[in-house]
């Protein structure tokens, strides 16, 4: 978008008071002509920004506007680096390595290799063990209906598997803990929250929706949190713990707590409806999980286990034996 090529633009002559046109046009990735396009509309707009000619020409901001980046401190140019990759990301709207090099570019040269340096010595990772590919391509389609306030239609499959299709007025996307959630108005039904990694397919309708006057997305997503763990558990709830490769199978159809991570391994704490849904998901899983709590649920997997020997042990063995039998 134009809006924001222009604060690039600015940005890059903050960091060196003279740049030619062609730097520019390279740096922004358009044409020289479209350079000068720019410059002259950031200088009817107000910004003190014009044209030098000869050998030692370009382009040059005044100095009062060069001094802003300047006065960041050490620490806080590492909270913008560090931070810079995060949720944002899946929605498309950044690209962290473009964000973080243009920032750099604006830098005086000390503080720019200061800023570099301490790249490589803190990392935030904003995702949890086992996330799962974030939907990205439905996650943009659901962030341009929600700007345009355009109603959608939702093909969703439901932690039971059930698919369903919906006509939902977007409000909000929402990101928890690495994982995305759209919060819609659904025309009769009122407010709901979708994940988005069980979202199939999002279509634009061309119909445009109201939005609520007094809806405020961070007080109705705190509003809704504050509920859910004010519930009472009426479930069975499980202590498990789980290879890394199988967290994004369990985790997208159950709710669960983190209660410590490892390198290869995640310890959770799992809400399933009742115990007999929690020993079918269990031997689904196999091998790749562990029950660390109750102890009464080793038992039930165990008594589950020798009724299904019990019933086809025998058909198993009679078959074996007209088969030896067949063979003499």
């Amino acid at each position: 978008m134009r809006s924001q090529r222009l604060v690039s633009c600015m940005l890059l002559l903050q960091g060196t008071r003279r740049l030619t046109a062609r730097a520019l046009a390279a740096s922004l990735e358009v044409s020289v002509r479209t350079v000068y396009r720019d410059v002259e509309a950031l200088s009817e707009s107000g910004v003190p920004i014009h044209m030098e000619r000869g050998a030692n020409g370009g382009i040059v901001l005044a100095d009062d506007y060069r001094r802003a980046l300047a006065q960041f401190t050490s620490d806080e140019l590492q909270a913008l680096f560090t931070a810079a990759a995060g949720p944002m990301t899946d929605l498309g709207i950044i690209s962290p390595s473009r964000a973080l090099q243009k920032l750099a570019g604006a830098l005086p040269a000390p503080q720019r290799r200061a800023a570099e340096a301490n790249r490589d010595r803190l990392l935030l990772d904003h995702n949890r063990w086992g996330r799962g590919a974030q939907p990205t391509a439905v996650l943009h389609r659901l962030r341009a209906a929600v700007a345009q306030e355009r109603r959608v239609r939702l093909e969703y499959r439901d932690r039971g598997g059930a698919l369903t299709s919906r006509i939902v007025d977007p409000l909000g996307l929402v990101a928890k803990a690495g994982v995305w959630y759209v919060v819609t108005n659904e025309p009769g039904k009122g407010f709901r929250t979708f994940r988005a990694q069980r979202i199939i397919d999002v279509e634009e309708t061309s119909e445009h929706f109201a939005r609520p006057a007094d809806f405020n997305l961070e007080e109705h997503w705190n509003a809704s949190v504050a509920s859910i763990e004010a519930r009472p558990s009426g479930g069975y709830e499980v202590v498990l713990r789980v290879k890394l490769e199988s967290l994004a199978t369990l985790t997208a159809f159950w709710d669960f707590s983190l209660l410590e991570e490892e390198v290869d391994a995640a310890t959770l704490r799992v809400a399933f409806p009742n115990r007999d849904v929690a020993v079918a998901q269990i031997l689904a899983l196999g091998g790749a999980l562990r029950i660390v709590e109750p102890d009464e649920l080793n038992a039930a997997i165990v008594a589950y286990a020798r009724e299904v020997l019990e019933r086809y042990a025998p058909a198993l063995a009679s078959g074996g034996a007209l088969a030896s039998g067949g063979k003499g």
